[in-house]
């Protein structure tokens, strides 16, 4: 009589609902609260470092091959958000970036794609003057090792790639704004 409570428990304990959550966090931002001027962009009128926070993930989903990481403003004025980094085919071993400045070193293997100023690389936080807006770090695990785009893609053409090859994503949203 024994054995089919066993099954039971064993088939309740393996079910996803157990599983632990994938999730995204920093040492240097926290989720919902503001960050400090060392994110902001060091052009368009800001005078931040242009740094990218250290960003580390746990309980990566099963099947993960490679990751893509954006930053977007989720408040810009263009009636479409704004892209301010885009890398991708971060190889599915890693778990943590150590963010720096213009990005930082990244893990061999990853592509760093254009921003919505049409450049590669990193572009900081830099709300309009009175404004606070929302920026969105998403890491999103991938059922690929190299996504089917090159470097010179649009962030939406990226977006749109990874949305096709998405096993799961997390997100760490920030707040900026300037007086």
């Amino acid at each position: 009589m024994r054995k089919p409570l066993i099954f039971a428990v064993s088939v309740l304990l393996s079910s996803p609902s157990f599983a632990a959550d994938f999730s995204l966090t920093s040492d240097s931002v926290v989720n919902g609260q503001p960050i400090s001027n060392t994110f902001f962009a060091n052009q368009f009128g800001c005078d931040g470092s242009n740094e990218v926070p250290d960003l580390s993930w746990n309980n990566v989903p099963q099947g993960t091959k490679s990751f893509a990481l954006t930053y977007f403003d989720m408040d810009a004025p263009t009636g479409s958000g704004f892209w301010h980094w885009s890398v991708f085919d971060i190889p599915g071993n890693v778990t943590h970036i150590n963010g720096g400045i213009n990005g930082g070193k990244l893990p061999v293997g990853t592509v760093e794609g254009k921003t919505d100023v049409g450049a590669k690389g990193f572009i900081g936080s830099c709300p309009q003057i009175g404004e606070v807006h929302r920026y969105q770090w998403k890491l999103t695990a991938l059922d690929v090792a190299k996504l089917p785009v090159d470097s010179n893609a649009t962030p939406q053409i990226v977006a749109l790639t990874v949305l096709a090859h998405k096993i799961d994503d997390v997100t760490l949203t920030v707040l900026a704004g300037r007086k």
